[in-house]
């Protein structure tokens, strides 16, 4: 089988509305599954440098190392004592364990697609109401001392890490100080290999917290590189 020829488009357009990483595995599980290990190592030759993230995800793949589950324990302790989260940034599968979890916690998503046009009621009405969306101008309405603030980590080297763009629309010094937590939650374990296009590099130490993952359970490194169970259908895109 040979790679559909406008699927760097499709990834962007599904990367929009999901996150890189969580779009990344999407792709991959499928091409895993129509063409094996030689569809996924074709694409990651041919989108890798364009998408760093699907270039990882491809790699950890193809190199049989598991990957480490998207665990949102070490956030909900960062979160202990808070009653706003706002979330800037958009990975789907993480928020699809996390927010379940936010009990007595208002959350909400900044509406800042972040160099890429998600349609921002699609993507929250996944959530049933348990997230709303926020403007730049309404940052105000959600900082206090038992707010936080939270956005996806694509690897970090303990210096420097690197984040959407619209993280640094929301974490100046005037904002910064009017939240009571900054929280990283890095989604890779592990720097990308590649030059990060569509990121942004921001110091590790300007986080409050910095959540990594959780080490990957032993039977998930038995079966590294193949294709996962399909996660629970989200509305259509």
């Amino acid at each position: 089988m040979a790679l559909p020829p406008a699927l760097g488009q499709a990834f962007r357009m599904v990367a929009a509305e999901l996150g890189m990483r969580s779009a990344a595995r999407l792709f991959l599980r499928e091409l895993m599954g129509e063409g094996g290990a030689p569809l996924v190592r074709e694409a990651r030759d041919k989108l890798g440098r364009e998408f760093p993230v699907l270039d990882f995800v491809a790699e950890q793949w193809l190199s049989g190392r598991a990957e480490a589950p998207l665990d949102p324990a070490g956030v909900l302790d960062a979160l202990r004592g808070v009653t706003r989260l706002l979330v800037v940034g958009l990975e789907a599968d993480a928020l699809d364990v996390l927010v379940p979890r936010l009990s007595g916690v208002e959350a909400g998503l900044v509406t800042d697609a972040g160099g890429l046009d998600p349609d921002f009621r699609r993507v929250l009405a996944n959530y049933d109401g348990l997230m709303e969306p926020v403007g730049l101008s309404e940052l105000h309405r959600w900082a206090g001392r038992r707010s936080a603030l939270l956005t996806f980590v694509y690897g970090t080297d303990g210096h420097a890490a690197h984040v959407s763009p619209s993280w640094l629309r929301v974490s100046g010094p005037d904002v910064r100080t009017q939240f009571r937590s900054l929280i990283g939650w890095d989604i890779l374990g592990q720097p990308m290999t590649v030059y990060p296009r569509w990121m942004v590099e921001t110091c590790a130490g300007d986080f409050s917290c910095l959540v990594g993952p959780a080490p990957p359970a032993p039977e998930a490194a038995a079966g590294a590189g193949q294709p996962r169970a399909p996660a629970p259908a989200r509305e259509a895109t």
